[in-house]
């Protein structure tokens, strides 16, 4: 069972690569791998009712709510703004230096 991080930083709202970083995060999750799925920038706003103004909206809720269950927490980098967060999924908020540390202990880090 490899560790592998899926490092979503795209703007959901210019680019269809977050969507796609969902997708390829949902089949690996279903697979025999551990899985840290972290958003940053403005990627977290597919965790929100936001999602409907990002390209691809349908298909990254569907992908999302597959997703959820077989990942326990979605990880949001602690800079990103966190204010108006209210997402439906379950999050944990982490420093720059903890993703480091996730991304550092990977088998494999794939950067969408």
């Amino acid at each position: 069972m490899a560790n592998v991080v899926i490092f979503i930083r795209s703007n959901p709202k210019e680019s269809h690569r977050p969507c796609e970083g969902i997708r390829i995060a949902l089949g690996l999750a279903a697979s025999d791998h551990h899985l840290d799925l972290i958003f940053c920038s403005d990627a977290p706003i597919l965790l929100t009712e936001a999602v409907e103004d990002a390209i691809d909206s349908e298909l990254a809720k569907q992908y999302l709510l597959n997703l959820k269950s077989f990942v326990s927490t979605f990880y949001i980098e602690k800079s990103t703004e966190t204010r108006a967060f209210d997402g439906d999924y379950p999050t944990t908020f982490l420093s720059r230096n903890e993703i480091s540390k996730k991304i550092m202990s990977a088998a494999s880090v794939m950067l969408f």
